[in-house]
């Protein structure tokens, strides 16, 4: 939060196949275990987007359905990273009996703890153990949602660009002669901001680029 890096949390039902895709998202090995509660812990690492940006990916704790209200208190300070999320990737289990059951069940989770209005990104994971009438169904009620498979691999590079098209775009747009002595600065460029031109001059390299408040205001000695 101190540095605006955007944060992407990972919600879902137990067993829908958080870990793994975390795991195959980030080329982290995280734990993948097939039982309730296998994700106690939230698990947060760094990823970084095709244009160079970084961001945190967060498994988070599994949500059950019907989970009672005093489980949701015990529960609230590892569900607490979904709610400081700026996007969630809400995973269902493709090969469920009842998918539709396992968004509700998490959505009104989600609403009980106050992250019913951050924005959700619906992901239908395990498509290649799913029967393909239920896939066509999921399909049709769900257009927006990306299809994948943590096992095989298959809809991932898809997913990795949804993610990345939804994430915050850096709010001031700022034009700069950023010194050759000052490439901290461009570091901070290229990891929390996205670069619009760039072309290194004889006095410095010229830059275009949208960034957070606190770098806008790091860059203004260099403005143009």
């Amino acid at each position: 939060q101190r540095n605006e890096i955007a944060a992407v949390a990972i919600v879902g039902c137990t067993n829908a196949g958080k870990s793994s895709l975390l795991s195959r998202l980030t080329g982290a090995g995280v734990l993948v275990e097939d039982a309730l509660f296998a994700t106690l812990d939230p698990t947060t690492r760094r990823s970084e987007a095709a244009d160079g940006r970084i961001y945190t990916l967060t498994d988070t704790v599994g949500f059950v359905r019907h989970l009672p209200h005093d489980l949701i208190e015990a529960f609230r300070s590892t569900l607490e990273e979904s709610v400081l999320a700026d996007l969630l990737v809400h995973i269902v289990d493709g090969s469920d009996a009842d998918p539709q059951g396992q968004i509700r069940a998490v959505r009104t989770v989600l609403s009980e703890i106050g992250a019913a209005d951050i924005a959700e990104q619906l992901v239908i994971n395990k498509i290649d153990r799913a029967e393909p009438d239920a896939l066509t169904v999921l399909r049709t009620q769900y257009p927006d949602a990306v299809y994948v498979s943590a096992r095989t691999g298959e809809g991932l590079d898809a997913l990795r660009e949804r993610i990345e098209q939804r994430l915050p775009r850096p709010a001031v747009e700022v034009a700069a002669l950023v010194p050759y002595d000052r490439g901290d600065l461009l570091n901070k460029i290229h990891t929390g901001g996205e670069i619009i031109s760039l072309e290194h001059t004889g006095d410095g390299t010229e830059v275009v680029a949208r960034v957070n408040q606190g770098l806008a205001g790091e860059l203004a000695p260099y403005a143009r």
